[in-house]
């Protein structure tokens, strides 16, 4: 059996942008501010799916989604 490591998707963002995204979705209870614009990052459960975004519109946003 072959593994392969295939690359993550990245739209671009900075290193401290992805680092705010991952922490905030291991740790939902906190408070991250957005090293982009300052504003919060929101972590929500909506069905199978996470959306982890900034409260500014159009600013940084990632998550999970389930099946």
């Amino acid at each position: 059996m072959v593994t392969v490591n295939r690359p993550r998707r990245s739209r671009g963002y900075s290193e401290a942008e992805s680092e705010a995204l991952r922490y905030k979705m291991k740790n939902p209870e906190k408070y991250v501010e957005c090293p982009r614009c300052g504003n919060e990052i929101t972590y929500k459960e909506v069905g199978n799916s996470i959306p982890i975004e900034c409260l500014t519109d159009g600013c940084i946003f990632g998550g999970l989604r389930g099946l």
